[in-house]
């Protein structure tokens, strides 16, 4: 029996903190697996299973879901992950929909940031390149018993290339980092997918964060609904 398995990973610098599941729904199966609170619905030999947490990186703050799926039918399923939606029930007891990000959307998403902090570190360097070759001089000399001052500025051009270069090699340094991060978001998040017969996946995706009390990711497979309901209140220490 094959199950294929996409590995996730994380921005390197992201927090994220677990959250409750939120029913006593007797057709789900609540475990932890390495540390974390996943719960599993079986609907006609296809199961799929969910953990919620809140993540915090470079790009944003998001509710962070993983999503576990089986097919341990005789045929072939198609996961959509555009067909999965959110739902929070906030302070004031409103149910609001939330933005569940495709790859596409957050990918999109980590270029327009990676552009800003791209074009703000472009113009700092370029600015302190273009003062480095620049030395200034200040001197005191006296005429009639008045002092007078002057100042003196001189261009070193080797000091001004040794700037720039050191600029540039910073910029292109940071353009690696990005594309690096950039691919290792896209690396294990939930994309559309044909599960055969025994195959399985597991995946992530990032929801837009809003304060509230309830979140519910629901999950259209096979022509069902799997519903997953998670507290997401702030506990008090």
């Amino acid at each position: 029996m094959k199950i294929v398995y996409t590995l996730l990973l994380l921005c390197l610098f992201s927090i994220s903190q677990a959250q409750t599941f939120a029913t006593s729904d007797t057709t789900i199966v609540t475990e932890y697996r390495e540390g974390k609170l996943w719960a599993f619905r079986d609907i006609d030999n296809i199961i799929v299973g969910l953990t919620a947490y809140e993540a915090k990186d470079s790009y944003g703050k998001y509710y962070q879901i993983n999503v576990f799926v089986k097919n341990a039918t005789d045929k072939s399923i198609l996961l959509n992950p555009d067909e999965i939606h959110a739902q929070l029930v906030n302070k004031r007891n409103d149910t609001i929909s939330l933005e569940v990000y495709t790859n596409e959307e957050f990918q999109k998403k980590i270029t327009r940031s990676q552009n800003w902090a791209m074009a703000l570190t472009a113009f700092s360097s370029g600015l302190n390149a273009g003062m480095a070759g620049y030395t200034t001089s200040y001197s005191t000399s006296y005429a009639g018993g008045i002092p007078y001052m002057s100042v003196t500025t001189t261009y070193n051009p080797s000091a001004a290339y040794q700037a720039n270069m050191a600029s540039t090699n910073q910029i292109i340094a940071l353009g690696k980092m990005m594309e690096g991060d950039k691919i290792n978001k896209e690396h294990g998040y939930l994309k559309m997918t044909t599960l055969h017969s025994s195959e399985g996946l597991i995946g992530y995706m990032n929801i837009k964060f809003k304060k509230g009390q309830l979140l519910t990711v629901n999950i259209p497979l096979n022509g069902q609904l799997y519903s997953f309901a998670w507290d997401v209140r702030k506990k008090k220490k």
